[in-house]
């Protein structure tokens, strides 16, 4: 990459940092030049030797910490200064890298004189401190269901009935209404509750006459919690008091709804360990089939609570990896226990641990050398059990066939090895095809050294074969992204998606790809995306400013991507990976671009590394 690109990729970053973005392109021109670029290890704890001035996080995060705990979280695009003076009561504070750190160090002469200049800069530091608890206390890890305010939870709409109302009628009303308690309330303030637990102590075990009032019965003044209240308040209420049925309560007194532990059980059934869990508990491809259905709301809501998109898609494909684990424990069940050792492969992004909505399934078997033609025909009705049941499931069928259920995807180790090796030797488009897919795999269940021993094997031949990673590198630049020579969206020209843009094929494929390209002439082992650019800077075949480049627009394009499919959700639409440019906001419009730049300047690299087949 050019020193001009470079400044430039410098200069449209920090023009989307605070304060910089209030500052004209001419400054920022003058500015960019200025920096320091320096990248320092998970656990550096910064001190003088690192220079002084204002540090920008590029990429990885820094924990500004005291002897009390975290203070704050800082991530990509925020700014420190840890070597200026402390006030009195900060003698102990420090900054920690906790992941591995790309800076921008604008030097300390270089920033006093931007804050001379520019009046607002000055303000915008001197106020800085003061933002520092406030930011802090804004910070939260994770996020668990526990933590959820209850009216997220409660049922807002609680029955409500007078002192005087009989027995009878309440049991009638709650019938009807088919809920298990009523609450007694006055002008909409609460005086008491009654269960159906109550109509059976209370009433019909004393043999209390039904016409008698709902009052004679009731809990007067029933434990209660306040709208504000977390989850977590809410659970330890039901265990200390050991009850079933918590009324929500303003500080008017007024009911504003209900809680009761089915509640909470349903927004447990919402947390993404739970829902992963609760997979290898469910005993039919039909239970499997309605819990999967509600995926698509778990997913929007992870997307809707801003959650990073390399933890989404680590998140949906542990529920793909959970699903098919199941169903293969339901196979085995019906078909009996296997007849030797075997390994399930998934592939594609599956085997990365990138995927998202709307995918369809591509996996392999892979068998003991060992096995009979009788054993050969055991594996073939376990993959079409398997297969049948995520396609049930919503994980459609393979268009191309790659799927376990097709003999030439369920091999024997040694004839794995054969077939890899005749892709290699003649990469017909086909082969290329195949190889892409079948590359990027990983072990979900069974023997993983099976998938370990058959990718050191494709590893070790493909470092050698020239031919090989020049048709492979042929493949990579088929998929430019949809950029033209003048900076403009080349949008589809056709079909259902005209004037849209196709996120994956055209957006986060050709990163995969190159990613792919270069881990298998490199010999790297990694599969994930991330991990392969991260890998490929400490095998010495990429700069670390390229890898971050693409690692940030690989995850650029992917949170636009969730995004579109979350809206897409909420409008009771099918999630796909298109998007109209028309519909993205200007900042999103210039970042994507900015992501595409990224990809063709890598590509770059490809023709002049691979294309030639030296």
């Amino acid at each position: 990459m050019s020193d001009m690109a470079e400044l430039a990729l410098v200069q449209d970053f920090i023009a989307e940092c605070l304060p910089f973005d209030s500052l004209d392109d001419e400054v920022l021109a003058a500015l960019a030049p200025q920096l320091k670029v320096a990248y320092f290890r998970r656990q550096h704890r910064f001190g003088p030797a690192d220079g002084d001035g204002l540090f920008i996080l590029r990429s990885g995060m820094v924990d500004e910490q005291q002897e009390s705990g975290l203070l704050q979280r800082l991530e990509s695009g925020e700014s420190f200064s840890p070597n200026v003076a402390k006030d009195a009561d900060a003698d102990s504070r420090y900054y920690l890298a906790v992941e591995d750190c790309l800076v921008y160090r604008l030097p300390e002469n270089a920033l006093q004189a931007l804050r001379r200049q520019h009046r607002h800069i000055d303000r915008f530091f001197h106020a800085r401190a003061e933002r520092r608890l406030r930011r802090a206390a804004r910070y939260r890890g994770q996020p668990s269901f526990l933590m959820q305010p209850v009216t997220a939870t409660m049922s807002a709409d609680p029955l409500q009935l007078s002192a005087d109302t009989s027995i009878k009628a309440a049991a009638k009303a709650m019938t009807e209404r088919r809920v298990s308690s009523a609450f007694i309330t006055e002008g909409g303030q609460l005086r008491g509750i009654i269960t159906d637990r109550d109509l059976r102590s209370r009433v019909i075990a004393t043999e209390r006459s039904p016409e008698q009032p709902v009052a004679t019965i009731m809990t007067a003044q029933p434990h209660r919690v306040s709208p504000d209240n977390s989850l977590f308040d809410a659970v330890l209420s039901m265990t200390e008091h050991r009850v079933h049925h918590l009324p929500v309560v303003d500080d008017a007194g007024q009911l504003q709804g209900v809680l009761t532990t089915s509640d909470v059980n349903v927004a447990r059934e919402d947390d993404p360990i739970f829902f992963v869990q609760r997979l290898s508990r469910l005993d039919s491809v039909e239970a499997l089939q309605a819990q999967l259905a509600r995926l698509p709301s778990l997913f929007r809501q992870w997307v809707e609570a801003d959650t990073p998109a390399v933890q989404i898609t680590q998140l949906t494909t542990a529920v793909s990896d959970a699903l098919t684990r199941r169903l293969i424990q339901l196979a085995e069940q019906q078909l009996g226990p296997a007849p030797c050792d075997y390994c399930w492969m998934g592939f594609g992004s599956q085997a990365r641990g990138e995927q998202l909505l709307g995918g369809d399934q591509d996996n392999g078997l892979l068998i003991c050398d060992s096995a009979s033609d009788a054993d050969m025909d055991w594996f073939a009705r376990l993959a079409d059990f398997v297969c049948s049941g995520l396609d049930q499931c919503g994980y459609d069928f393979c268009p191309g066939d790659v799927m376990a259920k097709s003999p030439q995807w369920r091999q024997r180790a040694r004839d794995w090895e054969a077939t890899v090796d005749a892709w290699m030797r003649s990469p017909s488009s086909d082969a290329v095809m195949r190889i892409s897919i079948f590359f990027d795999l990983r072990a979900i269940a069974g023997k993983r050294e099976f998938a370990d021993r058959l990718q050191q094997h494709m590893l070790t031949h493909s470092q050698r074969n020239t031919i090989f990673l020049a048709a492979l590198a042929e493949n990579v630049l088929s998929s430019s992204p949809p950029l033209s020579l003048f900076g403009r969206f080349i949008l589809e020209r056709s079909g259902e998606h005209r004037q849209g843009l196709d996120l994956k094929k055209r957006g986060v494929l050709p990163i995969i790809e190159l990613a792919r390209l270069h881990s298998l002439a490199c010999g790297v082992s990694e599969v994930n995306t991330h991990r392969r650019l991260q890998a490929l800077v400490k095998a010495g075949a990429m700069t670390l400013l390229d890898s971050r480049n693409l690692e940030d627009a690989f995850t650029l394009i992917n949170r636009i991507r969730l995004q579109q499919q979350a809206a897409q959700i909420a409008a009771g639409e099918t999630p796909d990976n298109y998007c109209d440019p028309r519909q993205l906001s200007r900042l999103q419009r210039h970042h994507l671009k900015q992501a595409f730049r990224v990809v063709h300047q890598a590509e770059e690299i490809v023709k002049l590394r691979y294309r030639a087949g030296a």
